[in-house]
């Protein structure tokens, strides 16, 4: 009898589990909307309210297709990555031009206090591509909310690229 008990509260446990983690996917991809949403909107409120209140890392890399054309129009350019700020690139997205980034192939790991979400992205301006790669982030669950810690992603300049 006290094998059956523990049996049906490991199976309770473990469908509880699973139902609060299928519920914090849900709300993960609700920061990945409003991401994406705030940046067609120009919205800065939204937008900043997606990162944690501490040093967010913002690192972009290269491809080396684009890197090597890049060093074709300028030798010194050496450098295939950069390091940036949230707010600087949302500052970036208040330029006059309609900018926005969408979202293919969404992946979220996570327990119900940290994530991972990779996908698949292209950046739009003024209804042209102007860079594609992968994005990944690292969230963490604070005062009831997902905050971005990390975002580093990869990228094609789409000018020098046929994706």
């Amino acid at each position: 009898m006290k094998r059956i008990n523990v049996l049906v509260f490991v199976a309770i446990f473990n469908l509880t589990v699973a139902q609060n983690i299928k519920q914090e996917k849900k709300a993960i991809k609700n920061v990945v909307a409003q991401f994406s949403q705030s940046i067609i909107k120009k919205d800065s409120a939204t937008f900043h309210s997606l990162f944690h209140t501490d040093t967010v890392n913002w690192i972009g890399i290269i491809r080396p297709r684009s890197q090597n054309k890049l060093q074709e129009i300028d030798p010194k350019n050496t450098k295939n990555y950069f390091h940036d700020t949230y707010r600087s690139f949302f500052k970036y997205i208040m330029t006059k031009e309609e900018k926005k980034e969408l979202f293919e192939n969404v992946q979220i790991i996570n327990d119900d206090v940290v994530a991972s979400v990779i996908f698949d992205y292209t950046f739009w301006s003024d209804k042209k591509m102007k860079n594609y790669g992968k994005e990944l982030w690292q969230l963490i669950k604070t005062d009831g909310q997902w905050k971005i810690t990390s975002v580093i992603f990869s990228y094609e300049l789409a000018e020098f690229c046929n994706k």
